[in-house]
């Protein structure tokens, strides 16, 4: 940088119009102000960096190792999508719902763990204290963010938590469900959980009862437990 501005200096010094090349080239090494704000995006990125209390073990091709470690909430986020799209294309109950607005509230519906972290569906201590936990985060969070996507973001957010309309609940489901069907691959976390058929009933079936679709699915998985001896 030192060599580029010494080389404009002589510039001007032999040329009286070099000025405006001189600025321009000042001018490209100033970052944008609206760039800077894109920058913050890196805030939501955060989401690959938080631990879910669920294993996920893969083997990386890339560098050949087998990792054995939690699965990450982008992770999660992912799935979510992907179970969502099973739900709405196969099941005539929920083709019509707005489609774009599930995928806004699965998005969003864990930013504020970017600050509170994950909490495990059976640390009912810590669940007491966790809407007071995000309530003080959300505020956070929102500041954080690029300025075009705070209000839509907070919106999405307070959406999602308030679960009165159609599509929250859906994704409110959705959300258990997907719990459900990871663990499915990793029979020896449910031990180590707490989880058995009282506990399983008692934490996930609530989200599940609003539709008779969703609970017929969750007793089917709960069947599915039995049978293959998760408890």
């Amino acid at each position: 940088m030192e060599k580029l501005k010494n080389s404009t200096n002589s510039l001007e010094q032999t040329n009286p119009d070099t000025t405006s090349t001189k600025i321009r080239i000042e001018n490209l090494l100033t970052l944008d102000e609206n760039f800077n704000d894109f920058l913050k995006i890196l805030e939501l990125y955060k989401l690959k960096w938080v631990a879910r209390n669920c294993s996920n073990i893969y083997h990386d091709s890339k560098e050949n190792i087998d990792y054995e470690r939690k699965e990450t909430t982008a992770e999660h986020v992912c799935s979510l999508i992907n179970l969502a799209d099973y739900f709405i294309f196969s099941v005539p109950e929920f083709s019509k719902l707005d489609r774009l607005k599930v995928y806004d509230l699965i998005k969003c519906h864990d930013d504020p763990e970017i600050i509170t972290e994950d909490t495990c569906i059976s640390d009912e201590e810590w669940k007491e204290v966790k809407k007071k936990s995000e309530d003080e985060a959300i505020p956070i969070l929102i500041w954080s963010l690029p300025e075009k996507l705070k209000q839509m973001r907070l919106d999405l957010i307070n959406e999602y938590r308030e679960w009165t309309t159609p599509e929250p609940k859906f994704v409110k489901a959705v959300d258990k469900m997907d719990a459900l069907v990871h663990e499915l691959q990793y029979p020896k976390d449910r031990g180590p959980k707490w989880f058995n058929e009282k506990t399983v009933r008692k934490w996930f079936q609530p989200a599940f009862e609003y539709s008779p679709i969703f609970m017929n699915y969750f007793e089917n998985i709960m069947k599915y437990l039995k049978i293959n001896n998760y408890f």
